[in-house]
């Protein structure tokens, strides 16, 4: 808990543009794990892609400001506490950047998609990429260091490339409809260097990766 207070306030701030192209038209209700101060859930509830908005946030500070923004907010742990019982379901999940911060992922993802998850429901995820560039290159000379913000993050517990990811999602019992990566280096002209390699460093540039899914059909 000591390392999130010594955290900027910005860090708990931001909007989340990236997911906006994997949103669906509408979705009635939405619930973010992890809202922060609520940017992202008040920028869907001003894109009318929404009626209601519920956060859950762990840290009180950042929750407190959520609720200038956001028409429900819980401060609570989702690792060691349920979600309220009347709390319902919801057409929409978000979980931005959270679950690496969490012990144990893989349960907490399937308790939400078992529990809260609308049918039809959809969950979006983005994960850091641990095998991006950043991060490989250093390993190769004995660096792994951790930083304030990013994938080696000081407050982040697990490590996930697409691959991982992917089986994450699906020992979840979630079907995966759309992968992004996002946050190319622009600097480096990555997306350029992309198409030339046929997508061969795909894997070493992104640094994160973005999920669609929706709960698995039973037949």
């Amino acid at each position: 808990m000591q390392l999130y207070n010594e955290k900027k306030p910005d860090y708990f701030s931001s909007s989340r543009s990236q997911i906006i192209d994997l949103l669906p038209d509408f979705s009635q209700r939405v619930l973010e794990i992890g809202c922060g101060s609520g940017q992202t859930l008040e920028t869907l509830k001003k894109m009318q892609a929404c009626a209601e908005t519920v956060g859950v946030e762990l840290f009180e500070a950042a929750a407190d400001s959520a609720r200038n923004r956001v028409d429900t907010v819980y401060c609570l742990d989702v690792e060691k506490n349920p979600l309220p019982a009347h709390i319902g379901k919801f057409n929409l999940i978000l979980l931005l950047d959270v679950l690496e911060h969490l012990v144990d992922p893989w349960t907490l993802l399937k308790r939400l998609k078992e529990e809260h998850l609308a049918v039809d429901g959809k969950i979006i995820i983005s994960l850091p990429n641990a095998r991006h560039f950043s991060l490989v290159l250093p390993l190769l000379v004995g660096r792994f260091d951790y930083v304030e913000r990013g994938i080696l993050d000081k407050t982040h517990l697990r490590f996930f490339t697409k691959d991982s990811a992917t089986k994450l999602l699906k020992s979840a019992g979630l079907n995966i409809e759309a992968i992004k990566p996002a946050s190319l280096d622009i600097r480096l002209n990555s997306g350029k260097l992309n198409v030339i390699t046929l997508g061969l460093f795909s894997g070493f540039i992104a640094s994160q990766y973005l999920f669609k899914a929706t709960a698995e059909n039973k037949i």
